[in-house]
C-alpha cells in the first residue's frame, strides 16, 4: 500500500509542477471588485475594451486507495474556465464565462469494480458523471447574466454563482454548482445584507448539461427508498424551482448571525439558522439549526415516486473556537433527528455546517451524530494548513428509514496543505495538497460496502492558476 501510495503521490507532483503557471483569483475575490468608473464610457466601443477578463487555469490529480481487492483507482484531470465582464454603465454590467476540461489520464473510469459493481466514484467526478466514457466533451457555459450594482441594491439576473449555507459553487472540483435565476440583494450599512433569489435551471457540478430544477434532483446517486429499493424520483420530481431567502447580520464586532430559508415548489420548505459570538478574547461559540417539511406533494403523488415524504426532519449544531493569532481551534458537533432523513438535493450544493469536512456529506440520514475536531494555522501570507479529525454515528447501512445512502459510522480525517510561491515572477500560483482517509475498525462491513464509503485514502494535488 505504502509503495502505491508514493508512486502516485509522485506521478502527481511531477505532473501539476510541470503544467503550472501563473495567477490566481479566486471566483469570490471576482465577486468583490469594485464597480468601474461609468464616466470614462464615452462609446460603445469602450463599454468593452475598457471591460475584465478574468479565470483560471487547473490541473487535479486524484488517487483513491480502496480496502483489500477493491480496485484503485486514479485520474488527472487539466482544465479552464475564462470569463469576461464589461465596463460598468450606470451601474450596469453584462458578463460571461465558459469552462473546459480534458482528462489528461486516469484509470478505467468507465469499467465497473468487480467487487461492488460501481463506478469509481470520486474520480468520476471530476469529469461527467452522467457519462464516464466521456474524456474531451466537457466544456459547459458557466455564466451569461446582467448585474446591476449601487450602494443600494445588487441585482443578477441569469446563469451565474450562488453562495449560501445549502446552496453553493463547490468550486473545488473542475465544475462548480452553477445556477440559472434572478438574484436581489439588498445591504443595509455595513451590519447586514438581505438576499432574495428565484432559481429554475442548474447544472450540477461534475456535469455538462443545464437541466429544469425537477430534472437534476436525482442525477447524483439517488440511494434507496425507505423499504429499501431503488429510489424512483429520478426524472419523476415535479417542481418548478426554489426561492431563496436569506438574512445576515453583523450588528457589532462580537456577533454573527444569518437565516435562511429554500423553498422548493411542490417538494419542502427548509428552514437554516446560525449564530457565533465571541464570548471572550479569542474565544467564539456558535449555534446553528436547521428545520424542514414537506411542500406539496413531495415532488410526486405516488409514494414510489416521491423525493421528499411527508416528514418533519430538524438538525442541530454547535461550535467552540479558539482562534488566536493566525490559528484555529474548535469542536464542532452536529445532530440529525426528526421522522426520517435529512433531505436537500445535492445536485445544487453541499450543505456548510459547523462540522463539515472535505468529503463528509451528511445529507441522506437521521438519527445521526457527528463530531470533529478542526485546527487551522496561517504559517505566513504564503502557507496555510488545516487539520480534521472526525467521529461519525449513523445509523446501520440496512436501516433504510434513516439511512439512504448505506453510509457507514467511521473515524475519518483531513488534511490540508495550501501554498502560493512569494516570488514576483511566480506571483498567483498556488498548490494544494489534500489527503482525506476513513476507517471503520470497529464494525464488520462486507467489502462490497466498503467501496469509497469506509476504509479508504484519497490524495488530491490541485495546481492553480486564475488571471
Amino acid at each position: 500500500m505504502l509503495k502505491k501510495i508514493a508512486l502516485f503521490t509522485a506521478l502527481s507532483l511531477s505532473t501539476n509542477w510541470g503544467i503550472a503557471i501563473a495567477q490566481v483569483h479566486t471566483r469570490e475575490h471576482a465577486e468583490q471588485h469594485a464597480v468601474s468608473d461609468t464616466v470614462q464610457i464615452r462609446s460603445a466601443k469602450d463599454l468593452f475594451t475598457k471591460g475584465e477578463i478574468e479565470g483560471h487555469v487547473r490541473n487535479y490529480f486524484m488517487a483513491t486507495f480502496n480496502h483489500g481487492s477493491l480496485s484503485d483507482n486514479y485520474a488527472n484531470a487539466i482544465g479552464a474556465e475564462i470569463g469576461y465582464k464589461t465596463a460598468s454603465l450606470h451601474g450596469f454590467r453584462f458578463g460571461f464565462a465558459g469552462l473546459f476540461t480534458y482528462n489528461l489520464f486516469s484509470s478505467n473510469l468507465g469499467e465497473r469494480d468487480f467487487i461492488s459493481e460501481k463506478h469509481p466514484k470520486l474520480e468520476m467526478e471530476l469529469f461527467d458523471i452522467e457519462d464516464p466514457h466521456n474524456k474531451a466533451d466537457l466544456d459547459r457555459l458557466d455564466e451569461l447574466y446582467l448585474e446591476y450594482n449601487s450602494a443600494r441594491l445588487r441585482a443578477k439576473i441569469g446563469r451565474f454563482s450562488f453562495t449560501s449555507p445549502l446552496m453553493n459553487p463547490q468550486d473545488t472540483r473542475m465544475k462548480p454548482y452553477s445556477f440559472q435565476g434572478i438574484k436581489v440583494q439588498l445591504p443595509f450599512q455595513e451590519k447586514g445584507l438581505l438576499t432574495m433569489a428565484w432559481f429554475d435551471h442548474f447544472s450540477p457540478r461534475s456535469t455538462v448539461e443545464w437541466y429544469r430544477a425537477g430534472e437534476t434532483i436525482g442525477i447524483f446517486s439517488p440511494g434507496v427508498d425507505e423499504w429499501g429499493k431503488p429510489s424512483g424520483y429520478p426524472h419523476h420530481t415535479h417542481t418548478k424551482g426554489v426561492a431563496v431567502t436569506g438574512l445576515q447580520l453583523k450588528p457589532n464586532k462580537r456577533l454573527q448571525a444569518e437565516a435562511w430559508n429554500y423553498w422548493i415548489e411542490n417538494v419542502s420548505n427548509n428552514s437554516y439558522g446560525r449564530a457565533v459570538v465571541e464570548v471572550v478574547p479569542q474565544v467564539k461559540a456558535g449555534i446553528e439549526g436547521l428545520y424542514q417539511f414537506q411542500v406539496g406533494n413531495g415532488g410526486n403523488p405516488e409514494s414510489t415516486l416521491v423525493y421528499f415524504p411527508d416528514q418533519q426532519q430538524w438538525l442541530a449544531g454547535g461550535m467552540l473556537a479558539y482562534e488566536p493569532n493566525n490559528l484555529h481551534l474548535s469542536l464542532n458537533y452536529l445532530h440529525i433527528d426528526g421522522g426520517g432523513r435529512f433531505l436537500f438535493p445535492r445536485e445544487w450544493g453541499r450543505e456548510q455546517f459547523f462540522a463539515t469536512i472535505s468529503r463528509g456529506r451528511l445529507e441522506g440520514v437521521g438519527k445521526s451524530d457527528l463530531l470533529v475536531a478542526k485546527g487551522r494555522k496561517k504559517w505566513s501570507d504564503n502557507f496555510s494548513s488545516e487539520l480534521s479529525v472526525a467521529k461519525s454515528w449513523l445509523p446501520a447501512p440496512n436501516d433504510y428509514r434513516y439511512n439512504k445512502h448505506g453510509a457507514i459510522s467511521h473515524w475519518g480525517w483531513v488534511a490540508d496543505l495550501n501554498y502560493s510561491p512569494s516570488k514576483p515572477v511566480l506571483d498567483g500560483l498556488s498548490f494544494r495538497l489534500l489527503y482525506i482517509g476513513r476507517t471503520s475498525p470497529e464494525m464488520d462491513i462486507p467489502l462490497k460496502d466498503m467501496y469509497y464509503n469506509t476504509n479508504f485514502h484519497n490524495i488530491n494535488f490541485v495546481t492553480q492558476l486564475t488571471f
